[in-house]
């Protein structure tokens, strides 16, 4: 049996930053995923915020900026209807306030910066059991290798098995997005690589996405509320092709474009304030504490930073060779002081945008407000 301080169970962007970090404190580890890199990954292909802050952290972000595979734009416009928008700037000294690239190469130029010295990859072979004991958790894998570590971190997205093995928790489709998307080529995209992000009422309020992406492609995305969506029985893949052959502004754009991909489906959960990420010999990242955003969606950032700040609640732990429930409750409340208040305004801003004129005449009397403090916002919550 391996032996080892720490398995991290899932190499997307939440378990290779806890992977990333504990490098930087020296904390030798395993990484296990049942995929193989590069491998694709289905997304809105949209970087903000958490995202570069922690690429800045890890030390990457140069790289990252220069990487062919990765465009970068200083505005988002939010379309809430035809004639009113939100536009989030970045002043003139920084020049990204997004990008955008493929989760296929994300993913794998993150998996490439894993350290040789104190990570231990482990791919191509899923979890099949964990088992915990008086000495630490055994991850028993597929392949049939088993790797005791002191600690587990959870970093297998939003079905994880880790969270269901160790804590019984199961995703509310209540607090859930569901999106479905597809890549394009020859979309009219505005100039300095603007994204087209508008909201879309159908008895519930849907996020429609036109995200660019290198090579003259993008990365078209719709969804909202998974219980919501269920409920109105509405087909994504009927509706968001409907939007773009018929809305006034979208359709225009889409006159000579073609589909290059087929629709995919995908999830995002925003569970956080009922999940419980740490226990016994457990941390979870990512979309296993459910940490993406309700309202823009985002959850890559959100993830990355919960592995940089589990990475360094890991190494108190280890040296105070304490890995109990009450030693590492702490850790909830570092991603709540992190993430909390930003997170509880976007689930208070998708409950009012239940209400489409309430919602756009909010935006109405405080566009001026919140686009002026917009920059300090990102500032704070970025690089």
């Amino acid at each position: 049996m391996i032996k080892t301080d720490v398995c991290i169970v899932g190499s997307g962007p939440a378990g290779a930053s806890t992977s990333l970090m504990l490098s930087k404190l020296k904390i030798k580890h395993y990484i296990v995923d049942k995929a193989t890199f590069p491998r694709d990954k289905t997304c809105g292909d949209g970087l903000i915020l958490h995202a570069y802050k922690s690429l800045r952290i890890l030390g990457l972000f140069d790289a990252f900026v220069a990487n062919p595979k990765f465009i970068h734009s200083n505005k988002i416009n939010l379309h809430i209807k035809n004639n009113l928008k939100l536009q989030f700037k970045e002043k003139e000294d920084r020049n990204r306030v997004i990008s955008y690239g493929k989760r296929i190469d994300f993913d794998y130029f993150l998996v490439n910066e894993l350290s040789k010295e104190y990570a231990t990859c482990e791919f191509g072979s899923g979890v099949k059991s964990l088992e915990e004991t008086s000495e630490g958790i055994i991850v028993t894998l597929k392949n049939g290798k088993q790797i005791l570590a002191k600690i587990v971190v959870g970093a297998d997205g939003i079905q994880s098995t880790v969270s269901k093995k160790l804590t019984g928790f199961i995703p509310d489709k209540k607090k859930m997005s569901t999106f479905i998307s597809a890549y394009f080529n020859n979309v009219k995209m505005p100039l300095k690589n603007e994204a087209e992000i508008r909201l879309h009422y159908n008895k519930m309020p849907l996020f429609f996405y036109v995200f660019p992406l290198p090579n003259n492609e993008v990365n078209v995305t719709l969804g909202g509320n998974t219980q919501k969506i269920i409920d109105n029985n509405i087909n994504l893949k009927d509706e968001i092709e409907a939007f773009i052959k018929n809305h006034p502004k979208v359709a225009p754009k889409f006159m000579d474009a073609k589909q290059i991909s087929v629709w995919r489906g995908w999830g995002i959960p925003y569970h956080f304030s009922k999940q419980k990420v740490c226990g016994n010999r457990f941390f979870l990242v990512g979309d296993a504490a459910g940490l993406a955003n309700s309202f823009y969606k985002e959850g890559v950032g959100t993830g990355m930073m919960s592995g940089i700040i589990c990475a360094k609640k890991i190494a108190t732990c280890l040296n105070e060779k304490n890995f109990s429930d009450a030693f590492m409750s702490s850790y909830k409340k570092e991603l709540d002081k992190e993430f909390g208040k930003l997170l509880r305004f976007s689930e208070f801003a998708l409950k009012v945008a239940k209400f489409k004129a309430i919602f756009a005449g909010v935006v109405k009397i405080s566009k001026n407000i919140v686009e002026k403090r917009a920059f300090s916002i990102i500032r704070k919550r970025s690089y």
